[in-house]
């Protein structure tokens, strides 16, 4: 049997797809997988079991990326086909490739190209969303998600001693109301320097401009810093949050993957994509930080989060991991 499936677009909706793919797993042991995704997402599914990824080539227009798609994906034949990506174009792509079963969600009218579908109910957490479709194929077979793992290995870039290590992802510009402000990060790491905390900085490079200003800042108090900021592939990235003691996060992808590798994490919630509720790692090792319960502007939720509220907790969680 063959399973061709389509992942969301951002790495931290495709790490969610994990418990409905194994279902699909247990369902059908001796499957072959073939996942279609961007670039970004393929090293989510190291080791996985994967036979073969198809990349979407995102920065085409439109029309060539689908015509590259369709062509990439008629290259075989499929039992089954499983579009996670909600968009009527990618249901049309596998209706129209030797896919003898589709299923997904009716969204964007595009029923008439599934063979079975269901209806969004926006209330569900995405995992469940995921999973949900995925059980309802199987006639509710299944009564309980399996776990959201990835792989990871031991990170190169990381030079442990005696001392924890706290990443932190604090945004760059491009981030927008998301960015911690850069004048309460500079204050966090004030605060911080003289803890015996190793400091990672993380991020793409996007991000490198302001933790460049934070990596001067510390080393002028002489902490020594380690700016790893849009020097990390995605199976490097992966690496290092599993390696780290804790993450200090603003960005949901990474607080995915540090859900997914077993990492403690401390989220700094301001504005988002989604509703919180439905995108919150179903772990008890991670906490929230949200102060801005009586904020009116987007842009004032996360400069609502004291640095001394972020540094109470990372002392907090790292003095519960070294008990």
């Amino acid at each position: 049997m063959k399973i061709i499936i389509k992942l969301p677009n951002f790495i931290g909706d495709s790490i969610m797809t994990i418990p409905a793919i194994e279902l699909l797993k247990k369902e059908y042991p001796n499957a072959s997988f073939i996942i279609v995704c961007r670039a970004s997402s393929k090293d989510i599914f190291r080791n996985f079991g994967v036979k073969r990824f198809i990349i979407e080539e995102h920065k085409l227009n439109k029309f060539k990326r689908s015509t590259r798609l369709l062509s990439e994906i008629k290259k075989d034949k499929y039992d089954l086909g499983i579009v996670f990506h909600n968009t009527f174009l990618d249901a049309l792509i596998f209706r129209l490739a030797p896919i003898k079963k589709i299923i997904g969600y009716n969204k964007e009218s595009r029923k008439i190209l599934l063979d079975f579908w269901l209806k969004i109910d926006r209330s569900r957490h995405y995992v469940n969303h995921y999973a949900n479709l995925i059980n309802q194929y199987l006639n509710n077979k299944y009564t309980t998600l399996p776990p959201m793992k990835i792989y990871s290995e031991p990170s190169k870039l990381l030079n442990k001693n005696s001392y924890p290590s706290v990443g932190f992802l604090l945004g760059g510009e491009n981030k927008g109301t998301r960015t911690y402000p850069k004048e309460l990060s500079l204050e966090l790491f004030r605060l911080l320097k003289d803890r015996d905390y190793n400091i990672v900085l993380m991020g793409d490079s996007e991000d490198s401009k302001n933790n460049t200003l934070y990596q001067e800042a510390l080393e002028q108090e002489g902490t020594s810093v380690n700016n790893l900021s849009g020097k990390t592939n995605i199976t490097e990235f992966i690496d290092l949050i599993a390696s780290v003691d804790l993450l200090v996060t603003i960005d949901s992808s990474a607080m995915h993957i540090s859900a997914s590798t077993q990492t403690p994490f401390i989220v700094l919630l301001g504005k988002g994509t989604s509703a919180f509720d439905t995108v919150y790692p179903k772990v008890d090792f991670g906490e929230v930080l949200f102060y801005g319960k009586d904020k009116i502007q987007d842009t004032d939720l996360i400069k609502t989060i004291p640095p001394q509220a972020i540094v109470k907790q990372i002392d907090k969680m790292l003095k519960m991991e070294n008990q």
